[in-house]
């Protein structure tokens, strides 16, 4: 978990009242909101999780800082969350704070090399004011429905570029609160990956690199992209996105279908029938549905291909 040890995690929610009346103060301090026992299943995009112990949405920077310095000497374990769309939640929840960015940080302006986008910012409101602006280069992140947050940590992208191609730099904030500024070489991207994926580094905001070019032609090319993408991929679903990484030369899609798991369920969910790395909520999935489901086609994978696949949605909480 981001932020948080092993032990941490393991906190006694018989501790929470405890807490609930120590975060009086902290509630009294922020502008943003607090909540006890926060059902994480309204924020993730599968719509299934368990309860964190305590959930922040914090209204600006000072107020992350704030919750920050509050849960490090209060001694709780946290992590944060862009929009929960990379997110598997475990049905027992988190025992640990929640601070979720989004909506806050989320302004977005230019310069003469591109966009400077906060990390709590929609993708897809950065890709459309950017089209309005007349900046291309963000177009092959059409569909995806996360943050820039989350997006610049996983260097998320498509099979027509990832986000970690513009990055210029990121400014972040350590686990003391302090801001600092990391150059694009500092950040080691990678697949699906950075040096902030394993970091305990908060991201605020990015400057991404774009080229100017005409609205009009940025417009057309996110259509068509966003007319290939719904095509192929259930975008209308209760979904994580991709389940599984790419393996080398193969994408993932094709070795689930290849092993014969489309439309495999266990519960309310399924492999999509549609596109076979997607799983879906048919309404009431739970988290060990989908978990279940994950190791059996890994297992058939593995039987059929000899290729154990690497998940990219992030389980987190109490298995």
């Amino acid at each position: 978990m981001h932020g948080m040890s092993q032990a941490a995690a393991r906190c006694d929610r018989a501790a929470l009242p405890r807490e609930a009346e120590a975060m009086k103060d902290l509630q009294s301090a922020l502008r943003g909101e607090v909540a006890l026992n926060e059902p994480m299943s309204r924020h993730t995009t599968f719509r299934i999780g368990g309860r964190a112990d305590i959930f922040i949405q914090p209204k600006d920077e000072g107020d992350l800082h704030v919750a920050v310095s509050w849960l490090r000497q209060a001694g709780l374990p946290w992590r944060i969350i862009g929009n929960g769309s990379n997110l598997l939640v475990a049905d027992a929840g988190i025992r640990a704070a929640v601070i979720k960015l989004a909506p806050a940080l989320r302004d977005v302006r230019f310069n003469g090399q591109g966009v400077i986008a906060g990390a709590g910012a929609a993708l897809a409101t950065v890709v459309n004011r950017c089209a309005t602006a007349g900046w291309s280069g963000l177009e092959s992140t059409v569909g995806i429905p996360g943050t820039v947050g989350g997006a610049l940590v996983t260097n998320a992208g498509t099979d027509t570029g990832a986000i970690g191609d513009l990055v210029q730099d990121a400014v972040v904030m350590d686990q003391a609160g302090d801001v600092s500024e990391v150059r694009c070489a500092e950040l080691n991207y990678g697949y699906r990956c950075s040096s902030l994926t394993l970091s305990r580094h908060i991201v605020l905001r990015a400057r991404l690199r774009l080229t100017r070019a005409d609205p009009a032609e940025v417009r057309a090319k996110m259509q068509r992209l966003h007319l290939k993408r719904s095509s192929r991929q259930p975008l209308g679903c209760r979904s994580a996105g991709s389940v599984f990484k790419n393996p080398p030369e193969i994408a993932a899609g094709k070795l689930v279908d290849r092993a014969g798991c489309k439309g495999l369920r266990v519960g309310d969910a399924e492999v999509s029938t549609k596109h076979a790395n997607f799983i879906i909520n048919r309404g009431r999935a739970t988290a060990a549905d989908v978990r279940n489901l994950m190791c059996e086609v890994q297992q058939r994978v593995l039987r059929v291909h000899g290729i154990w696949l690497e998940p990219e949605i992030e389980l987190i909480g109490e298995w």
